[in-house]
């Protein structure tokens, strides 16, 4: 399935960077407000150990990547504007980051875990903000645009739903079908709400909001990047929101992924962002070696990671919970029809039966499908079969 990831939060706060990092793109950054304009795109790579190694084959990757058993699955990715307070109404660059990240499946916040910016994404003494602000006012600001958006014609709706029998989760849905909002996220949103579609004349501008905020949970689901992870003001930080976020929340530091990266490039250190493997080389001169100390001691020692890899791979397989599976027409050979071995990996839905997998692959698969193959067992599977994380399999259809 074809999924964009957008990367938000407010102005400064290292989304472009995390972009960057995430995708070796070259995008504009700076330590200013709106350095970003128009939105930036790339392509990450979500990764996951590939099945060739498990299966004792070497693989010939056609849609995506794999690096010392290391499958690297792309992902379409947007960076948009900074928000700030009051983006809903159009402050800052506020409109046009709302339309941007419309088509968005999951949002990256990027916040300054450091909290050495304002609101506005001003500098300000290190840890004087506090960063738990700009989770609450980013998540009310969205929830505030959706209001907006169905707010229009809304008084209209009502009455037909009070007069005319007719369901105001249609209307809901309608309105939202621009953002990638469905109705099983409205209905769910709805009773998480605790909202009575009966008495929906009695609905008031709060309940709106509320529903929009439960919308945003179940539509626009959000994981935060708590970027400068290595600036002093920064664990404490993490540690509290940690509490709050729980899994939903990763230490991050992109700009330290980017340093490790050029030095690679430079041959002066061999790093492996996915892992953070990091081994100093004899080029590193006497102003990078305690550089470089640093990096070790205070974020890999730590936390394993720059956390890049790990906030974009939390998203796609713990939010949204895709799976990575492998098709095949060899069982024997784990190839397709032209000898390629697990040439591709998709990206399913969590509970995707192996029928719904073959409509994935293309219609006429679905609509002639006879059974599936367990690739590894050679086991049959029928068409109600849910497939499982690193499935492989063949589709039998009728020619």
């Amino acid at each position: 399935m074809s999924i964009l990831i957008g990367i938000v939060g407010k102005p400064s706060s290292g989304k472009t960077t995390f972009l960057n990092a995430l995708c070796g793109t070259s995008a504009k950054t700076a330590d200013y407000p709106f350095t970003t304009i128009n939105p930036n795109q790339g392509v990450g790579f979500v990764t996951t150990p590939c099945v060739c190694q498990e299966l004792g084959v070497t693989c010939h990757p056609r849609n995506s990547e794999c690096v010392d058993h290391v499958r690297k699955i792309p992902i379409k990715i947007i960076d948009v504007a900074g928000l700030v307070p009051g983006a809903y109404e159009g402050k800052g660059m506020g409109n046009q980051f709302l339309s941007d990240l419309a088509q968005a499946d999951i949002l990256i916040h990027v916040v300054d875990i450091s909290g050495s910016l304002n609101e506005e994404g001003e500098s300000v003494d290190p840890g004087s903000h506090d960063p738990m602000k700009d989770v609450s006012f980013l998540e009310n600001e969205i929830a505030a645009w959706m209001r907006g958006i169905l707010q229009k014609d809304w008084v209209r709706a009502v009455r037909k739903a009070d007069t005319e029998r007719k369901d105001i989760v249609d209307f809901i849905s309608e309105k939202m079908t621009g953002l990638k909002i469905t109705k099983v996220h409205i209905m769910r949103a709805i009773n998480s709400a605790k909202l009575d579609t009966s008495t929906v004349k009695d609905w008031n501008d709060d309940d709106l909001l509320q529903l929009c905020h439960e919308i945003q949970k179940v539509g626009k689901p959000i994981i935060l990047a708590a970027n400068k992870i290595d600036r002093p003001t920064a664990k404490g930080n993490y540690e509290r929101l940690e509490q709050e976020f729980g899994g939903k929340i990763v230490p991050t530091s992109a700009l330290t992924d980017i340093v490790l990266r050029n030095l690679t490039l430079q041959d002066k250190v061999e790093y492996i962002s996915a892992s953070g493997r990091l081994i100093p080389k004899s080029g590193l001169s006497s102003k990078e070696e305690p550089i470089i100390d640093k990096i070790q001691s205070e974020i890999l020692d730590i936390y394993g990671t720059t956390g890049i890899f790990e906030t974009l791979n939390k998203a796609v397989f713990d939010v949204l919970e895709l799976q990575p599976i492998y098709p095949v027409a060899d069982t024997n050979r784990f190839s397709d029809n032209d000898g390629l071995i697990l040439p591709d990996v998709f990206l399913v839905k969590k509970g995707t039966t192996i029928k719904e997998f073959a409509g994935i692959i293309h219609q006429d698969l679905y609509k002639n499908f006879i059974h599936g193959i367990d690739a590894r067992t050679n086991r049959r599977i029928s068409e109600k079969h849910e497939l499982q994380f690193g499935d492989v399999v063949k589709i039998v259809a009728a020619a």
